[in-house]
Parts: structure tokens; C-alpha cells; sequence
């Protein structure tokens, strides 16, 4: 007697009401789901790019503002390009529309591209080669294309 209607053929037994009582509040649920989505942030290598080095905790100033707002993530450099991974995505592309590549991304500067790299040490600027004694408190890339990144390296962890 298919297709009368009753699940499981049980004729006019009630199904089992559910014994499984969970002690977690949703609040906390959606609060987990968006701590495992900042974490995922990954950096998309191209085949044979090799990670060189990584600073996490880094700011990167927004230029539009003239007062000293970023976004918080991590500086990466590979043998192809420098990446900035900001834990926050969202803000990253407010107002305007979000460039897109299959080689680079917005925060992304290729070696190739990059023109000069500068130090900030105690508010004095200076032209970053060779080995360093320490760490800058920031750090500005100009780009061949005119492109300016400014990012702050006090609270960073290399």
C-alpha cells in the first residue's frame, strides 16, 4: 500500500518527538561560522610561485582618507608579487567596483611593477636595499604605474 499519505507505514502512529536538546545560543554559532571565514583568507599562488616571506598584523592606510584609517591583515611576498590579505574583504572594495585578475588582485604588486620600496624609521624616510638592521615602523611601496601602498609594521609579527 504505497502512496497513502503515511511516512514510514506505521498507520497511525506519531512520529518520535526529537530528544536532542542543544545548549549553544545561535548568537554563538553565526559568531564561529565568521571567525573560520577570517581565517580562510588564503593567497591564490600561481603554479610554481613560492612563498618567501610573511608579516601578519599589518595595516594598510587607506589613501582616500587624509586621516590615518587601514585595514588590518597579512603582508605576503612570493618570488612573483607582494599580496596584502585583508581579514576583512568587505571592506576592502566599499564603493568601488572590485578588480578582478586571474594573475594579480587589487592589493596585489607585482615585483616587476614595483618602482621603490621606503622605510619610515623614528618619522624618517629611507630608501629600503640590503640587509636590515631592523624592522621599519612603515613601509611604502611607489609602483611603476603610480600606485602608492602605505602599511604599518609596528604591531606586525613576521
Amino acid at each position: 500500500m504505497l502512496g497513502k499519505g503515511v511516512v514510514g507505514g506505521g498507520g497511525g502512529t506519531k512520529a518520535p518527538k526529537p530528544s536532542f536538546v542543544s545548549y549553544v545560543r545561535p548568537e554563538e554559532i553565526h559568531t564561529n561560522e565568521k571567525e573560520v571565514t577570517e581565517k580562510e583568507v588564503t593567497l591564490h599562488l600561481l603554479p610554481g610561485e613560492q612563498l618567501l616571506c610573511e608579516a601578519s598584523t599589518v595595516l594598510k592606510y587607506v589613501q582616500e582618507d587624509s586621516c590615518q584609517r587601514g585595514i588590518c591583515g597579512k603582508l605576503v611576498c612570493t618570488d612573483f608579487k607582494i599580496a596584502f590579505l585583508g581579514d576583512d574583504e568587505s571592506a576592502l572594495d566599499t564603493d568601488e567596483i572590485q578588480f578582478k585578475n586571474k594573475v594579480i588582485g587589487e592589493n596585489d604588486i607585482t615585483l616587476h611593477s614595483v618602482d621603490q620600496i621606503y622605510g619610515v624609521f623614528d618619522e624618517k624616510k629611507k630608501t629600503l636595499f640590503g640587509q636590515l638592521k631592523k624592522y621599519p615602523e612603515k613601509l611604502i611601496i611607489h609602483c611603476k604605474d603610480l600606485r602608492v601602498f602605505h602599511f604599518c609594521l609596528r604591531l606586525s609579527v613576521a
